[in-house]
C-alpha cells in the first residue's frame, strides 16, 4: 500500500486540500465505512476495468465503499472548495455519488485519459491540476458570508452558532442557508454538527480508552444523549463500537465479514 500527496499551486490551493495517489493491495476486508467529514472529493479509478471518475458529494450521513485492489486518484477539496468545479449546486449533490462525466460531459473522458498516459506521479498530478484550472466556471471566490461562516465555524477561540452568524452577516437566515448550501453542499447547522464531530474523532482516533463525557464536553456537546444521538447518525455505531471497529485511517472502519 502506497499513498502520495501533492499539495496545488494558488489560486487552487484555497479550494483543494490535496491531490493523492492511493495504491491499495489486498486487504482483510472487504467494504469500509466511510464517515461523513463536510467536504467532497474527485475521485479517479486508474485500473483498466474502471468506469472513470466519480465526484462523492457532501455527506451527511455515512456510506459503504470497497475496498479491493486498486490504483485511484483524487482530489480532496476544503470545505466549500469544489462548487467553483461542478456546473451544478454543490448542494444538489448532497449525500450523491455522481459519475464526473455527468457533470463534466467529454471533458471526463479527456482527464482520465490525459492521467493514463502521463509516466510519473507528479505528472498525473499536474494533469489533474491543468484540468480543474480549465474546468473552473466560477472565479476562484467564495461569497464573502460563506468564507465569514467557514472562519467563524473553525475558529478554535469561540465557535459561533449559526445564529450568531447570521446576526453579523446582515442575511436572512433563508438567504444565508441557501448560499452556504450551495456552496459547501449542506446546510450551516449540519456542516456545524459534523465538523465538531469531526473534531472530536480526532481527539480519539487510535485510542483503546476514553473519557467520552470529557471529550464530548471538550468538543462542544451540551450533554450526553445529544453526543451519542450525532455520534449514531455520523457514524452508524455507538461511541464504544466505534472504539472496537476503528481502523488505521480516521473516517474509515474496517467491515469484517
Amino acid at each position: 500500500m502506497s499513498f502520495v500527496t501533492y499539495i496545488p499551486r494558488p489560486p487552487l490551493s484555497k479550494f483543494v486540500d490535496m491531490f493523492w495517489l492511493y495504491r491499495r493491495d489486498a486487504s482483510t476486508h472487504a467494504k469500509e465505512r466511510l464517515l461523513p467529514t463536510g467536504t467532497m472529493e474527485l475521485v479517479m479509478s486508474l485500473a483498466d476495468d474502471s468506469s472513470g471518475a466519480t465526484v462523492c458529494g457532501a455527506h451527511s450521513e455515512s456510506f459503504e465503499i470497497e475496498t479491493k485492489p486498486a490504483l485511484v486518484l483524487g482530489a480532496h477539496f476544503k470545505p466549500g472548495g469544489a462548487f467553483p468545479f461542478l456546473g451544478v449546486p454543490a448542494g444538489e449533490l448532497h449525500n450523491a455519488r455522481v459519475s464526473l462525466e455527468t457533470l463534466w460531459g467529454t471533458n471526463a473522458g479527456a482527464l482520465r485519459d490525459q492521467v493514463l498516459a502521463a509516466k510519473t506521479w507528479a505528472a498525473k498530478f499536474g494533469v489533474l491540476e491543468q484540468m480543474l484550472m480549465k474546468q473552473s466556471t466560477r472565479p476562484f471566490v467564495r461569497h464573502p458570508a460563506v468564507e465569514f461562516a467557514l472562519n467563524e465555524f473553525h475558529a478554535a477561540t469561540h465557535v459561533r452558532t449559526v445564529a450568531e452568524v447570521v446576526d453579523k452577516i446582515g442575511f436572512s437566515p433563508r438567504r444565508f442557508i441557501q448560499l452556504f448550501r450551495n456552496e459547501v453542499g449542506l446546510t450551516p447547522k449540519v456542516y456545524r454538527r459534523i465538523h465538531r464531530f469531526q473534531q472530536l474523532l480526532q481527539r480519539v482516533h487510535g485510542a483503546q480508552r476514553i473519557d467520552w463525557a470529557h471529550v464530548a464536553v471538550e468538543c462542544g456537546y451540551y450533554d450526553q444523549a445529544h453526543f451519542i444521538s450525532d455520534f449514531r447518525a455520523f457514524s452508524g455505531l455507538n461511541p464504544t463500537a466505534y472504539l472496537q471497529a476503528q481502523g488505521e485511517h480516521l473516517n474509515h472502519i474496517p467491515l469484517m465479514d
